[in-house]
C-alpha cells in the first residue's frame, strides 16, 4: 500500500504525518488516530515523494534506532 506524507491542521493546530493514498487529497478530513481525540484533521498539502508502507515502516524503525533516549541522558 503507497503512503504519502501530509500537513494538516485543524484551527490553529497544524501538523506533519504520513497517510494511506486513499486519504491523501487536499480538502480531506481525516483521522489522525496516533494523535488525540479531539477530531478529524483537514489535509492541507500531500508531499510528492509516496513510500510503500512497509519502506515507511523500516525508515521509521532505523530512524528510532539511531536516535538516542532523553530519559537515558537523565540522572
Amino acid at each position: 500500500m503507497r503512503v504519502y506524507q501530509c500537513r494538516f491542521r485543524r484551527g490553529a493546530e497544524r501538523t506533519v504525518a504520513w497517510i494511506e493514498a486513499r486519504g491523501a487529497k487536499v480538502g480531506a478530513w481525516v483521522d489522525l488516530e496516533t494523535l488525540d481525540d479531539g477530531g478529524l484533521w483537514e489535509v492541507e498539502a500531500v508531499f510528492d515523494a509516496p513510500l510503500e508502507d512497509r519502506a515507511l515502516k523500516e525508515m521509521q524503525r532505523l530512524n528510532r534506532n539511531s536516535l538516542s533516549s532523553l530519559m537515558k541522558n537523565v540522572v
